[in-house]
């Protein structure tokens, strides 16, 4: 398989996915895995439209994408005109058939209002299906061993590692964003509602890429409905008669995935999963690629969000020893997305792991759970 290359220590690496693999057979589970053959759908889509589609400049400023359609449909049916967002000075025009473009570009020249127009065929680009996966070329590339090479100890290197893993800026304010919008749009369905992130956006091990979870807490909502009126509903809500008390999870949360898919801008991908151990939404930020998980009245997460952030902001060895480790482990094949297959640990377990390991120090790095319980007091 073209994507797959074996490992230096063993094992196989999917290109396509990030995925690593301990051996054959779980490689073997991966490749004709869902995930894996879906993103070789996507990559198929993507070259073939890459092949039916022309790269257009020179137009006026003025020019519509109806009259560029008009223009090159005179060549063959055109499925899309996509301008770029900054200045609007250049188009990819999409045809139906790859017949069709190559007319277009056998026309030695295309004038439209004047104006010549400066075609060629559009750029092939190498497949990358996200930002995860970018993260994922990271953890595997000679540029973060060259990296960390460049510091003169240890102690350097894993604070090294945690500047390059971490979220950016720029993340973090698109996560807040969205967070933002998703209490807006949900507060009008659920008067009341709290749209909350917790996971690793916020516990303090967060890494580039990472899911954004968050947690629909109705338990106000519900307040509120069951005391407006005794039908259950409430007229300041754009939702119809929902009585949220009785309602089954199932349809609760195709309830969520619709107002996400019909109100939210910028969400795609919106599916419900009530049959995972932890029933959720999923959604994917177009723009970005960033993926997410909406569940509902899960207040255990806060919880443990909680914790994992007391414990980052304890020591500041912490956040340098939990990454390295998680580092370690999955260049070990250890650890890893367990959507690849194998026998591996998920992060979370590995900060658990790292967590008592440094509460059980002589002395402790971190307050045991009794001492914490000494600490709180009553």
């Amino acid at each position: 398989d073209p994507d797959v290359e074996p490992q230096p220590r063993g094992g196989f690496r999917c290109c396509l996915c990030g995925i690593s693999a301990a051996n054959r057979a779980t490689l073997w589970d991966h490749l004709s895995g869902k995930r894996h053959r879906k993103l070789q759908d996507l990559r198929d889509q993507r070259r073939d439209q890459e092949r039916r589609s022309v790269f257009v400049s020179g137009f006026s400023r003025g020019t519509s994408d109806q009259e560029l359609a008009a223009y090159f449909g005179a060549f063959g049916e055109v499925v899309a005109v996509v301008r770029d967002k900054e200045k609007g000075a250049f188009a990819i025009v999409e045809l139906r058939e790859a017949s069709s473009c190559q007319k277009v570009l056998e026309e030695p020249h295309h004038h439209l209002d004047g104006h010549r127009l400066r075609v060629r065929p559009r750029e092939q680009k190498d497949f990358v299906p996200g930002r995860r996966n970018r993260h994922r070329e990271l953890l595997g590339s000679e540029k973060l061993e060259q990296a960390l090479c460049q510091v003169d100890s240890v102690d350097a290197q894993m604070q090294r590692l945690v500047e390059l893993l971490e979220l950016s800026e720029a993340e973090r304010s698109l996560r807040q964003l969205l967070v933002t919008l998703f209490q807006e749009v949900f507060t009008e369905f659920f008067p009341g509602c709290s749209v909350i992130p917790f996971g690793s956006s916020v516990n303090g091990f967060d890494t580039s890429g990472c899911d954004l979870d968050l947690l629909l807490d109705l338990e106000a909502t519900r307040s509120f409905q069951a005391s407006s009126q005794p039908s259950g509903s409430f007229s300041d809500s754009l939702l119809p008669d929902v009585d949220l008390s009785s309602l089954p999870v199932a349809d609760l949360l195709e309830l969520v995935a619709a107002v996400l898919r019909r109100c939210v801008p910028g969400v795609c991908r919106v599916r419900a999963v009530p049959s995972a151990r932890r029933p959720v939404v999923k959604f994917c930020h177009k723009e970005s690629a960033l993926a997410g998980d909406i569940s509902i009245d899960n207040r255990l997460a806060l919880l443990n969000t909680h914790f994992l952030r007391l414990c980052a902001d304890a020591d500041a060895r912490v956040r340098p020893l939990v990454l390295s480790v998680r580092l370690w482990a999955r260049r070990q094949h250890l650890a890893g997305n367990p959507d690849g297959g194998g026998p591996l640990l998920t992060n979370y377990a590995l900060t658990l792991l790292v967590l008592f390991f440094l509460q059980t120090r002589t002395p402790p790095v971190l307050p045991t759970v009794s001492r914490l319980g000494e600490l709180a007091g009553e």
